[in-house]
């Protein structure tokens, strides 16, 4: 329940985005958190450096959240 809060938190935290910016697409490993928080597919480049940022800080034993922390470091 905590990653599901702290992923809508990064959608309330995020910008809007611009129709011109180009999109980063969220990693396999991070999908399940961004499905539970209704996230797009993809971000703008802002919105990921966001969320990476708020993801590597996140205290939480979900196993998805370690799975995301994983793929986020290559």
């Amino acid at each position: 329940m905590p990653a599901i809060l702290a992923v809508i938190a990064l959608l309330l935290l995020a910008l809007p985005s611009r129709a011109d910016e180009a999109r980063v697409r969220i990693p396999a490993a991070c999908r399940e958190l961004a499905d539970r928080a209704g996230l797009p597919l993809t971000l703008t480049h802002e919105e990921a450096t966001r969320a990476i940022a708020y993801i590597r800080v996140m205290i939480s034993e979900d196993p998805a959240v370690a799975r995301c922390r994983l793929a986020l470091r290559d």
